[in-house]
């Protein structure tokens, strides 16, 4: 238990000590930025524009159609923000997680007082990895959409509700420990067997990172600090 709290101080000492995971934390979350800003100016100019005078022109210029236009501007602004806070994650995550296989390395490394690689061959290792990464990332990503729709569904029945949670928490833990195990080529009874092990940890640790993701431009830095403070966690229990 003391290993969820005391991993987040190593964790940040890590990360700030290490200029190379800082470089490789900002690289995909610049890219999520510039993609989501480029498709913003899309949807909430190009589109809503279109929209707007679609439905002025068919309705009437007057009142009513002004107004039909604001709701229909307001809906999709809300409905664009939830769906964009929900799969910005995923679409950082996807971009990043080659870049999240070099951090948990090096991270594991700084933490059992090795020598990180250097920046070529951290380099090197991304792109040698990175067609695996990214394979391993979408069967990652698949798995977890079918267990957030399972998690979504039980939601909707009161008693199962806490189980929807902890399902959720427990999710999120092994997206960002599994780069650990990826990297170590763990079976999947081995990862199991940690999760087994773990539940607890993984679980609190889960929840407090679903939080963190929850709050608009914190989440962008949440998702590099969680490779590190999960790689901490799983190598402080498996030692």
């Amino acid at each position: 238990m003391k290993n969820i709290f005391s991993s987040f101080g190593v964790s940040l000492s890590i990360m700030m000590k290490d200029k190379i995971i800082i470089l490789f934390s900002l690289v995909p979350i610049l890219v999520g930025v510039l993609l989501y800003y480029f498709l913003g100016q899309l949807i909430f100019t190009d589109f809503l524009d279109w929209i707007n005078g679609l439905v002025v022109a068919k309705i009437s210029s007057d009142g009513l159609g002004k107004f039909i236009g604001y709701l229909i501007t307001a809906t999709l602004s809300v409905v664009m923000y939830f769906a964009v806070s929900w799969t910005f994650v995923m679409i950082v995550s996807l971009i990043a997680s080659p870049f999240n296989d070099i951090i948990s390395n090096r991270t594991e490394k700084n933490l059992l007082g090795e020598v990180p690689e250097s920046i070529d061959k951290s380099l090197s290792r991304l792109f040698k990895r990175i067609g695996f990464t990214l394979v391993n990332e979408l069967k990652k990503v698949s798995f977890i959409l079918t267990m957030t729709i399972i998690a979504l569904v039980l939601n909707f029945i009161p008693v199962l509700a806490p189980v929807s949670f902890i399902l959720s928490a427990l999710l999120l833990s092994v997206s960002f420990v599994d780069y650990t195990w990826s990297r170590k080529n763990k079976k999947f009874g081995e990862c199991v067997s940690d999760m087994r092990n773990s539940f607890i940890g993984y679980t609190i640790s889960g929840s407090i990172f679903i939080g963190l993701i929850a709050i608009p431009v914190v989440n962008l830095f949440t998702l590099p600090f969680a490779v590190v403070y999960f790689t901490v966690l799983q190598i402080k229990n498996e030692n």
